[in-house]
């Protein structure tokens, strides 16, 4: 028995325990309203974005936050990935930061263990969300448009796909590379997912989920995190199989929720009470929820 627990003892020091990170994790940062998160595998920790200072904060499991990219150009941040030792961050201004550079939009990429800038590239089309191919090209979301753009390891932007189904009054939103070969992304404002390859874009066989946000890849399939911000659907978070595209399970959320994060003791999803944002307050409240 005692070889059996110091056994269990060594491999919880290993691997880390759900106590690590908690189911819920309450935090507080003075107006940050986090939009974007990935999980930090270097640290443990969780990456957040700033739609109201454009930053990129770090939070502990214990829910306390500190700064790694600051100071920037970006007037709000969005989505967020982790690649290489690099932090890739959609960036603009969609008039709810606490500045204002009109028409701003690109990606900004950032040495993960210092926050140290390491190049912006301008994205058009409202950058909002990105993801990463295995070659370590990006590949950025503009919902104010039809098209996903593609930037190459060298910051080189080339329209990756246009078509009119990309396109809404809040279109191609977020997006994944799916190890198959293909992004997929969500158009907020139809709920249509969408299969893309380099010039070509075709409907999946999923049902419409109304307010699509962000989406994440996991070993149980894709999980879309839909809200109400700014369509007619329903906070919601839902785990579609990805060789159907059906429901395999759906939970309606209590807030706002916009993205989630894969992580090694589950899948967090991040409420960055947006809705209060919109609305003309601010709060220093936030959460995330596994």
């Amino acid at each position: 028995m005692r070889i059996a627990l110091a056994v269990m003892a060594a491999l919880l020091l290993l691997t880390g325990t759900a106590s690590a990170t908690p189911r819920h994790i309450a935090a507080l940062s003075p107006s940050l309203h986090p939009e974007g998160v990935q999980w930090d595998p270097a640290r443990g920790q969780f990456l957040v974005s700033s739609v109201r200072h454009g930053t990129v904060s770090l939070v502990s499991p214990s829910g306390h936050v500190r700064p790694l990219v600051t100071g920037t150009r970006m007037v709000s941040t969005f989505g967020i990935q982790v690649d290489r030792g690099r932090v890739l961050v959609a960036y603009g201004d969609i008039g709810l930061g606490e500045r204002s550079v009109p028409g701003q939009s690109g990606l900004g990429i950032f040495d993960l263990r210092t926050g140290r800038v390491i190049k912006f590239v301008d994205v058009p089309n409202g950058a909002n969300d990105v993801t990463v191919d295995p070659l370590g090209n990006a590949y950025v979301t503009g919902p104010a448009g039809d098209t996903i753009w593609k930037v190459s390891l060298s910051g080189e932007v080339t329209a990756f796909a246009s078509d009119p189904r990309l396109a809404a009054t809040i279109g191609n939103n977020g997006v994944v590379w799916d190890p198959r070969g293909f992004l997929v992304t969500g158009n907020y404002t139809t709920g249509a997912l969408l299969k893309v390859t380099r010039g070509h874009v075709e409907e999946l066989p999923a049902p419409r989920l109304l307010g699509a946000d962000g989406l994440t890849l996991t070993r149980d399939g894709l999980v879309v995190v839909t809200n109400t911000l700014g369509a007619p659907g329903k906070n919601a978070v839902t785990l579609l199989d990805t060789r159907t595209w059906q429901i395999k399970s759906q939970r309606d959320w209590p807030t706002a929720p916009t993205t989630a994060a894969r992580t090694p003791h589950g899948t967090y999803v991040v409420s960055g009470n947006l809705d209060v944002l919109l609305k003309g307050g601010t709060t220093d409240e936030f959460s995330l929820d596994r």
